[in-house]
């Protein structure tokens, strides 16, 4: 990546910091999680690409503990949903396959993370439909592994392409234009529903969209 480059993808990673830092207040708006899976997959790619020429890029290094946040915040929370599910159905087993704690994913090695995370993702898709009520839906699902490959791709793990659109595109330039666009044309627009009832989260999500020379 060329200096303005690596910019933008910090604002890109601040920006995304910032939505998963609020999950719970844009998750149940599909197109919202729809969108976000895609801007997800498009980091990602970034990622990727630029690790095939720059393997130990600072600005990526640093940016693991932002990733990982992300995915703790989601990974508890779909968590959550699925241990209440289990109690309501007295489903000891499940309880106990399910249980995540955000101590336990902060202070787990890098590596372990998908093994902690994979079971909740597995029982939730498995159970789909009975968490109806529960307003989990497969798009939350993808939020969740998406975070996950994102953070796999950070260190250095094998990473899953989920969204098929993207897997042809391997020019940097090229993937850039397609967030910015997503940015600038979908999600900036999506967010002024929040500049009224929840003015702290669009002032993070606008600061977070700044481009720090």
């Amino acid at each position: 990546m060329n200096t303005d480059q690596n910019k933008h993808l910090r604002m890109y990673l601040n920006t995304q910091a910032a939505l998963d830092n609020h999950t719970n207040k844009w998750n149940m708006l599909p197109i919202m999680v729809a969108k976000k899976n895609e801007y997800d997959e498009l980091i990602q790619r970034i990622i990727s690409q630029n690790e095939k020429t720059n393997p130990a890029s600072k600005g990526i290094t640093e940016s693991k503990d932002l990733v990982r946040h992300g995915l703790t915040e989601k990974a508890v929370s779909l968590s959550g949903t699925m241990q209440a599910f289990a109690a309501v159905n007295n489903d000891l087993e499940l309880a106990e396959k399910v249980s995540l704690t955000k101590t336990a994913l902060n202070h787990c090695r890098e590596t372990d993370l998908e093994a902690m995370v994979v079971p909740v993702i597995t029982e939730a898709r498995n159970r789909i439909e009975a968490l109806t009520d529960y307003l989990v839906t497969e798009d939350m699902i993808v939020e969740v592994e998406t975070s996950l490959d994102n953070f796999k791709a950070l260190i250095g793990q094998p990473r899953t392409i989920r969204n098929k659109a993207f897997a042809a595109k391997t020019v940097l330039a090229d993937l850039f234009d397609q967030t910015d666009d997503l940015l600038n044309s979908q999600l900036d627009k999506l967010m002024l529903r929040y500049r009224a009832t929840d003015n702290d989260f669009y002032e993070e999500y606008t600061r977070a969209r700044v481009i720090v020379d």
